[in-house]
């Protein structure tokens, strides 16, 4: 058998598909089509068969016979984190009906299942989910959407305020070392990513990061201010909607964090929208349909979206660094993202 490492990404991929195949086995199907559908970190698959059993929400919230079997990405994410990840989506599926994706558990009821197959190198974590319904609006969204999702941001944060996680099991942590200085799936930690940084560049995100570092040492960690979050929501990404009703996928970034950088995560996507504030607004007041936010936490939904931008830009900078092959995806939105600190600083905290 011929070396993985000397396949094509081709003969990769069919290697993929074959451990697809053998862990399908341990849900118990036998007979599925497998419909790659793309590889970023994660390899994913599309499966189509009718050799699970339905639930009352396939044909509302799910395809009914279609599930997403991801094949997760070595290192990327500790086995704990993802079972965390899976053991939460099940738990808001079951006990709050919220529109998330639902996973299948194994035949011995496993949620994260090791599998190991000749000719892929190690033991490769998978996971098999329901196929939610639903359409990106990335290219056409309104305020009537940050509206809708800011609905569903408060349902899922009312759930993580109240839920006891299993025990043993944590993830990533969106605290100020997890968004300025740990290693968030590149080879080059945040924290020497800034010894790259232009000198304007690195003054402004320094006043950005210091100033988080303020506001979440007066916050703490709370169950009113602090719990797991998403971490990745907007209407660009991993939102969908289905008849105007917004569904959340992809909690693979998920993790324990502010319940503001999530309404900042929401706002990326329109950050430098003439209307903001339109979106702003109708943003909050969904999320005030189902959840309390206080004047003093809104109040600093600004400051996280510069500290996102900080933080994603720290992480394409030590990327590119060690990566040129990747510069000329993430150049343009490298410089976007630090103008728009540098606007920032220059409005809100130069004084």
């Amino acid at each position: 058998m011929k070396s993985y490492h000397d396949l094509t990404y081709l003969g990769r991929l069919r290697r993929f598909r074959q451990l697809a195949s053998a862990a399908l086995v341990h849900y118990g199907v036998c007979t599925a089509r497998l419909e790659f559908t793309r590889q970023a970190g994660n390899t994913l698959f599309r499966v189509q068969t009718d050799e699970l059993p339905a639930t009352p929400a396939d044909g509302n919230l799910f395809t009914p016979g279609q599930y997403l079997l991801r094949v997760h990405q070595p290192g990327y994410q500790q086995p704990a984190a993802i079972e965390l990840e899976l053991a939460w989506l099940a738990a808001m599926r079951r006990q709050a009906d919220l529109p998330v994706p639902e996973p299948i558990p194994t035949l011995d009821s496993r949620w994260l299942l090791p599998v190991e197959v000749p000719g892929v190198p190690g033991i490769r974590h998978c996971s098999l989910l329901r196929w939610i319904k639903g359409r990106s609006v990335k290219n056409h969204f309104g305020p009537k959407h940050l509206h809708a999702q800011g609905r569903l941001l408060a349902r899922m944060h009312n759930f993580s305020a109240g839920w006891a996680r299993p025990p043993g099991l944590t993830k990533r942590r969106f605290d100020w070392n997890g968004l300025f200085m740990d290693d968030v799936g590149s080879d080059m930690p945040n924290a020497e990513a800034w010894e790259l940084l232009l000198p304007a560049r690195r003054e402004a995100f320094s006043l950005v990061a210091n100033r988080i570092r303020d506001v979440m040492s007066a916050w703490g960690e709370t169950a009113d201010v602090f719990g797991l979050i998403h971490g990745d929501l907007g209407v660009d990404a991993n939102l969908l909607f289905w008849h105007g009703a917004p569904r959340a996928i992809d909690f693979d970034d998920s993790g324990f964090g502010y319940y503001v950088f999530d309404l900042a995560v929401a706002l990326d996507a329109c950050r430098d929208a003439p209307d903001y504030t339109h979106y702003r607004t109708a943003l909050l007041e969904g999320y005030a349909e189902f959840r309390h936010l206080s004047e003093a936490q809104a109040a600093q939904i600004e400051l996280f979206l510069a500290g996102l931008e900080v933080y994603w830009n720290l992480w394409a900078t030590g990327g590119t660094h060690l990566y040129p092959s990747m510069l000329p995806e993430y150049a343009d939105r490298i410089d976007s993202t630090a103008e728009f600190v540098l606007r920032y600083v220059r409005r809100q905290m130069k004084d």
